[in-house]
């Protein structure tokens, strides 16, 4: 019953053995939330962490504190955790996990923007105010893109350009077009050889700018419609995980098979067929054998390189087991599931 439960949840458990429909129930107001019979996706074998979606966690308040204890005791991990709302699952009162820098300081070595970055100790008011900020800044089209436009527009205007300034528009137009409509859209719309025609490449790049600037906005709208102000991650596994533990690249694949606290899951899977060569993720709390992490998976199809809509938890079972992060993700990969 207990795996069961982690696999699919209390509520799905419910429907499968009554065959009767779960009660819905309103929220008394917008701090507790009393419904025991939310659908959550998985439920740690103890019961003391819930995992509700991508971006939903719930955890004890004593898991809480002393996975905190955990995470400050290492000096290059830069994260902590606050316990938000309350929720009920199978009588027990859970919190909301929210994953938080340590401080400004511990944002901007993991190279991210403390104004937009949720920090220890800040009022409700101060990370709403960073909210709104990051909303309005993530549909605004970078400025690189309106001076290498610019570049075009004067090499256009000329005689036949030099191939050192083609080949430093094509670097540049290739990596805005990574970053800001993903590798995919990249590999099919940026010619290989700017060289072949140097003129007619010149006139694409001026419209594939246009295009990038044109669909800026539509493909930040995960970005755009965030509701709570969490840590930006890059869209890859590897560099989430050292942006949240800042744990040396080499020292992440050293993982060992029972992380604690502050390590990492690592998985090598060069030997099964699929999207990934390897997944990191960052182990944030540990309930008995389960581990819940904080992570991201590399997506070749998204078109944004770092945002707060790719950050996801997720909670996995005792190392050797069907619920383990090494079989979760096989079965991920071999499926073609992010």
């Amino acid at each position: 019953m207990a795996a069961l439960q982690r696999s699919i949840g209390n509520a799905a458990v419910t429907r499968v053995l009554t065959g009767a429909p779960l009660q819905r129930y309103a929220e008394p107001d917008a701090e507790r939330d009393v419904a025991d019979t939310a659908p959550y996706d998985r439920i740690s074998e103890n019961g003391r962490i819930a995992v509700s979606g991508r971006q939903d966690a719930f955890a004890e308040a004593e898991l809480i504190a002393s996975a905190n204890a955990a995470l400050a005791a290492s000096e290059q991990v830069r994260i902590r955790l606050e316990a938000g709302r309350e929720v009920v699952v199978g009588g027990r009162v859970l919190h909301r996990v929210l994953p938080v820098f340590a401080s400004s300081e511990a944002a901007e070595a993991a190279q991210a923007n403390s104004e937009h970055e949720p920090i220890a100790g800040e009022s409700a008011q101060d990370r709403e105010a960073k909210l709104d900020s990051y909303r309005r800044s993530v549909v605004q089209p970078p400025a690189a893109l309106g001076l290498l436009l610019q570049d075009i527009a004067r090499l256009s205007g000329g005689g036949r350009p030099s191939d050192r300034s083609i080949n430093g528009v094509h670097q540049r137009l290739l990596a805005l077009a990574m970053e800001n409509q993903g590798a995919t859209w990249a590999a099919e719309n940026v010619p290989l050889n700017p060289l072949l025609d140097p003129v007619d490449y010149l006139k694409t790049a001026g419209r594939l700018i246009g295009v990038i600037v044109m669909e800026y906005a539509d493909s930040r709208e995960p970005e755009r419609v965030m509701q709570d102000l969490l840590i930006t991650l890059p869209n890859d596994c590897q560099a989430a995980a050292q942006r949240l533990l800042g744990t040396r690249t080499g020292d992440l694949q050293q993982a060992p098979a029972e992380p604690g606290v502050g390590q990492n899951h690592y998985v090598n899977l060069s030997d099964t067929p699929g999207r990934w060569n390897n997944h990191f993720g960052a182990v944030i709390m540990r309930d008995g054998d389960d581990t819940l992490t904080f992570e991201a998976a590399a997506d070749s199809t998204s078109r944004i390189s770092e945002g707060k809509s790719l950050g996801y938890f997720a909670l996995y079972g005792k190392h050797g087991t069907s619920q383990s992060f090494d079989a979760d993700l096989r079965r991920q990969n071999t499926a073609g599931n992010g």
